[in-house]
């Protein structure tokens, strides 16, 4: 039993680090701008982090649009596609609205 659950460790130590990498959560952001109905979970986590990440937004700017801009920042980037998404969201909502001093 113990080797047993010392074997699966290193798996699931991966399979948590893997989870917000970018790679995984656009799976759900491009869900979203599909308005698909599949992949809600990573769409809600998708979404999550693009709200709770955006800071100097011009008034009217929709989730939808905050979205887009940080899929076309992490799809212009394909090498970046195993960072985490969290980080990569921040600098495309940077790029796209930075705040002002």
């Amino acid at each position: 039993m113990l080797a047993a659950c010392i074997a699966v460790l290193p798996v699931t130590g991966h399979a948590e680090e893997d989870f917000m990498s970018a790679n995984r959560v656009m799976t759900g952001c491009r869900a979203f701008i599909a308005e698909s109905n599949s992949d809600l979970f990573l769409q809600g986590v998708c979404l999550g982090v693009v709200t709770a990440t955006a800071v100097c937004l011009p008034s009217g700017v929709t989730v939808g649009q905050e979205v887009r801009v940080v899929a076309a920042y992490i799809d212009a980037r394909p090498t970046r596609l195993h960072e985490d998404f969290r980080v990569l969201a921040l600098e495309a909502l940077k790029d796209a609205w930075p705040c002002k001093r």
